[in-house]
């Protein structure tokens, strides 16, 4: 990989690891683990915090207990929102995250609370889970191969 990716890799994992000790509130902080796969030209990584959760976040946001886990993942997803209530300017937001692995061909699969989501370049899929993860469990998989990596047109994503 040339710096130029490294780069803007790094930027946009950071963001998921800031909304993980900002938003996640977990007494036991964060868990992570990633590999890269040379020959496949793709990179993997997890991020696993036992806090809030993103849809109980979103409810206590909103003041709204009967979101549904998927309306919450969604609107999590949306440009412009967060649950940040200081005035301090924040990060690029999980719609930049959407956008970046979508641009790189890439997937997110979330696991938080009540609420599951699957992000690619073909689908934004946002359900109640049938099963309850205490916190957030984020997969991510990008495509290293330079040929996805289009900075002209990425710049006009963020």
């Amino acid at each position: 990989m040339n710096q130029a990716i490294k780069d803007e890799i790094i930027h946009n994992v950071l963001e998921i690891y800031s909304n993980a000790f900002e938003h996640g509130i977990s007494d036991i902080g964060v868990f992570t683990c990633g590999q890269r796969y040379p020959n496949l030209n793709i990179l993997k990584l997890t991020v696993i915090d036992f806090g809030v959760g993103i849809p109980a976040k979103v409810r206590q946001f909103l003041q709204n207990s009967s979101i549904l886990a998927e309306e919450a993942l969604n609107w999590a997803f949306q440009p412009g929102k967060t649950t940040r209530r200081s005035r301090v300017p924040g990060g690029t937001g999980l719609n930049s995250l959407k956008n970046f692995v979508k641009s790189k061909q890439g997937k997110i699969e979330i696991y938080s609370h009540d609420g599951y989501a699957l992000i690619d370049a073909d689908q934004e899929l946002y359900q109640s889970a049938p099963t309850y993860f205490e916190g957030t469990l984020i997969n991510i998989t990008i495509k290293c191969d330079v040929n996805y990596h289009n900075f002209i047109e990425d710049e006009l994503l963020f």
